[in-house]
């Protein structure tokens, strides 16, 4: 692995911009979270997200997704993690789901991880939206872990082999 991935504080994509994910960004990203799956159901309080968000970790890429100034949603990426990164956190926020934001972050994430082996995720098992994008951007299922993050709930494991 020559290339260190995430170098920038800044990416310029088609559908958004990525930025370093600053504290005033967190706050409005895990204000906005918590109203929508799997945040809602799983019970995340804002305060549980934001220092998610804020907490020191320098394996931890976090950016915003920009779009005219406005935050449209949010990337974490956990680098190095099992040959590769685990993407801990997708969120594209309502008003900007189904413009390709996803499918093109998910391609800028294989861009950067382009010397890597995987591409790694959990998603909730009754988050059938965020089940299918994943299929349809080449993720398949490796492994449950049943009550994982909440009891009577649990997590699939995914992978893309990059």
């Amino acid at each position: 692995m020559s290339k260190h991935p995430f170098t920038q504080q800044n990416y310029t994509l088609n559908s958004c911009n990525l930025r370093k994910l600053t504290p005033d960004d967190a706050l409005i990203v895990s204000q906005s979270l918590v109203k929508i799956e799997p945040w809602r159901t799983l019970g995340y309080s804002a305060d549980t997200l934001s220092n998610y968000l804020l907490r020191s970790d320098d394996l931890l890429y976090r950016y915003a997704l920009v779009e005219s100034e406005k935050i449209v949603g949010v990337l974490c990426v956990r680098y190095p993690w099992l040959r590769g990164a685990c993407l801990e956190l997708l969120a594209i926020f309502p008003s900007q789901q189904g413009k390709g934001s996803g499918r093109e972050v998910i391609s800028w994430l294989e861009a950067e991880l382009r010397e890597n082996n995987n591409l790694w995720t959990l998603v909730s098992s009754f988050n059938l939206d965020a089940r299918h994008f994943y299929e349809k951007v080449g993720f398949i299922e490796v492994g449950q872990f049943d009550d994982f993050i909440m009891a009577g709930y649990a997590e699939l494991l995914l992978r893309k082999v990059l």
